[in-house]
């Protein structure tokens, strides 16, 4: 079993108490990680080590470019070590292997290479003000910044806001959940083998009581990026106002598929299933409704439901999975009484919806798809995080455009038409931040990925990532023919 401990200040400690929590294999239910809880003391030394590597040591001094070569650095660790990574996050999260393998992991090693360039490329502008002087813009890091991670896809999302605040020239008190904990404590190690400043990144770990809250709360904090449920962003936001220091949110989803009565049904029905049930379900940017216009909701539901009952749930490690586990058994059991309250409050669940009678240890749960789902019901309005689906039929696309809009959130959605400019022109009025067209939304390390509504404030990716991690100050340079008043002289 892994003992996963704090990285602080340079060096791997205990925590300062004696409270532990066990991270468990979601396909096996083998506890696999023994972890560490940091006290409120052991958030106090990160944030310490932080502030005093930012305010004195040499990491915010550095040219970018010799930032960036840690951040390759860092990269080519990763890469070098991105089987047995792999292979830790899969046990971990119980995401399939080939994802961990093929996606996540290769997109943590991209992260860190794209921000070392990137930064090289990330300055101000100089603006002439008449023939008097210039106003110089640069960008300065904020200071120190804390960053905490969700279970999904844990080393992908850490690396992403690590990479641009580092690159920045901030320093990072990093906490990931204390349910996927593994591949970002890992990168202590590498940290300590490339040398990286003492107090630059600080690993902190445990639950949100009491670490989360204390670091939440910390009062020497300059920015805190949180991704993760949208109450405890709401939390964050009400902290954040007692010292007007900045937040990055990153929060829940409700997203449409939203299928036009021209669409493609065989195409529409692959990137809808995609949507829906990749990455397990638990996914923020899941297409959990999805929204047909009558012409062709009978057909496109049938055909759905069918695919649905023939996905293969299995050991993630086998090739031949399409779904694995939940990641913990209380996550199932608040998925399955979601089911439960979605059928008495009058939806039809049509596949799915059960433990898998296969399936006697590990976390596992049958898809899920509902018809007949109100619109101002529970499982139309709220974020279930899992592969619970509702179809609902539009009569028009006016109606699909209303039903798409009427939640509090606003993260991500697809829409589907053989008429591109049709696509593009709903698309357009949809109330969420990223919109796939004819395809699932693909996020890209180029391009802002941010929410609307509760589901987040600010975007990361390119340079909005570099925007957020930063401040602009302006210089005043005279030239030569600018002269100034002269106060007080006697005439």
């Amino acid at each position: 079993m892994i003992e996963i401990v704090n990285f602080i200040d340079g060096k791997h400690v205990r925590s300062t108490e004696d409270g532990s929590l066990f991270s468990v294999n979601p396909a096996t239910e083998k506890r696999i990680a023994h972890i560490n809880i940091s006290s409120p003391m052991d958030v106090d030394a990160a944030v310490l080590a932080a502030r005093t590597a930012y305010e004195q040591g040499p990491w915010p001094r550095m040219s970018v470019e010799e930032r960036a070569s840690y951040l390759h650095m860092i990269a080519d660790a990763l890469e070098e070590n991105l089987a047995l990574f792999a292979q830790y996050e899969c046990e971990d999260t119980g995401f399939l292997s080939k994802m961990c393998l093929h996606g996540h992991l290769p997109r943590a090693v991209e992260h860190f290479r794209f921000f070392a360039e990137e930064g090289k490329r990330f300055f101000g502008n100089a603006i002439p003000v008449g023939d008097a002087y210039f106003n110089i813009t640069h960008p300065v890091p904020l200071g120190v910044v804390a960053i905490m991670t969700p279970w999904n896809g844990p080393l992908a999302v850490s690396s992403i806001n690590l990479a641009a605040a580092l690159i920045s020239g901030n320093t990072v008190v990093l906490k990931p959940s204390e349910l996927a904990p593994i591949t970002v404590s890992l990168l202590g190690q590498i940290f300590e083998e490339i040398d990286l400043p003492a107090g630059v990144v600080n690993i902190i770990q445990g639950a949100g009581l009491p670490t989360g809250q204390a670091l939440i709360q910390h009062s020497d904090i300059d920015l805190v990026c949180f991704i993760g449920g949208t109450q405890v962003g709401k939390e964050v936001l009400r902290h954040s106002a007692n010292t007007v220091r900045r937040s990055i949110l990153e929060l829940g989803g409700k997203s449409p598929t939203i299928v036009l009565a021209d669409a493609d049904i065989d195409a529409a029905l692959d990137g809808a299933l995609v949507s829906a049930f990749s990455s397990n379900g638990q996914v923020c940017t899941a297409g959990s409704r999805i929204i047909v216009e009558r012409p062709i909701a009978e057909a496109f539901s049938r055909k759905f439901i069918e695919r649905t009952r023939n996905i293969r749930i299995g050991d993630p490690f086998d090739d031949a999975s399409e779904i694995g586990p939940m990641i913990t058994a209380a996550h199932r059991a608040q998925m399955l009484a979601a089911i439960e309250q979605a059928q008495r409050q009058g939806a039809n669940l049509r596949a799915g919806g059960a433990i898998p009678a296969q399936r006697s240890r590990g976390f596992y749960l049958e898809p899920a798809v509902f018809t007949e789902v109100h619109p101002q019901s529970d499982l139309a309005r709220n974020e279930i995080f899992g592969p619970v689906i509702g179809i609902f039929t539009a009569d028009d696309e006016a109606s699909a455009l209303a039903l798409a809009n009427s939640t509090q959130f606003g993260l991500a959605g697809s829409v589907w038409s053989r008429d591109h400019s049709r696509a593009l022109s709903f698309a357009k009025k949809m109330q969420a931040g990223n919109v796939g067209i004819n395809t699932p939304f693909i996020r890209d390390i180029r391009c802002p990925f941010g929410g609307f509504k509760q589901s987040g404030i600010g975007a990361v990716g390119g340079r909005w990532s570099l925007e957020q991690y930063t401040q602009t100050q302006t210089l005043c340079v005279p030239l030569n023919g600018y002269t100034l008043p002269k106060y007080g002289i006697q005439h």
